[in-house]
């Protein structure tokens, strides 16, 4: 049972912190395609090699000035749990995720290049709240400048299993995703994304 008030957010920039064996295996993914310490460009994310993730992810457009957070895709069992497609929207435009303390885990990734990982909650109604693992991970389209991030969100103690984990990275599995196909850009099961106008 969860309390009226919003749980506290909390973020770390430490893996040890995570529980999520998702969150884990999305971060062996990510650090696979780094160069040193550079954070790969959204080209070298290929939905094939995580399709057990696909339902849980996010893929988001950063500007600067002033910072603002758009979501370019939302997997489904994010649109599941927060009751709404949120595809080609900014972050300010999300009721569910305002206040959740998630905007200053994007800030600091962007500022560190560096993923940063967090537990906040969704307002679930009768007063009460849902806790949920995330994680975000910088993308650089120049190799300097953070301009998007793959992000992760994971509900439950130990959502996934040993198997989801193992085949990260794997593309000759052929195991269905745990959500309904529906993606705009991949063509790959369980996401959404719509293209903005830039």
């Amino acid at each position: 049972m969860y309390a009226l008030e919003r749980p506290p957010h909390q973020s770390s920039a430490a893996l040890d912190d995570v529980r999520s064996p998702r969150i884990r295996a999305l971060y062996d993914y990510w650090k696979s395609k780094c160069n040193d310490v550079v954070p790969p460009p959204r080209s070298a994310i290929e939905p094939a090699e995580i399709r057990p993730l696909l339902p849980y992810l996010l893929l988001t457009e950063l500007t600067a000035a002033p910072f603002r957070i758009s979501y370019r895709l939302v997997g489904t069992a994010v649109v599941r749990w927060h009751g709404e497609d949120f595809t080609g929207r900014d972050h300010g435009a999300v009721p569910s995720l305002a206040e959740s303390g998630i905007e200053e885990s994007y800030r600091q990734s962007v500022a560190t290049r560096a993923p940063v990982f967090g537990r906040t909650a969704l307002y679930a109604g009768d007063q009460s709240w849902i806790g949920f693992d995330y994680a975000v991970f910088p993308l650089s389209d120049n190799g300097k400048t953070v301009n998007k991030c793959l992000a992760i969100e994971c509900i439950g103690p130990s959502e996934a299993t040993a198997s989801d984990a193992a085949s990260v990275g794997d593309d000759s599995s052929e195991r269905p995703p745990a959500a309904p196909a529906d993606s705009a850009e991949s063509r790959q099961p369980g996401q959404h994304e719509r293209q903005g106008r830039r």
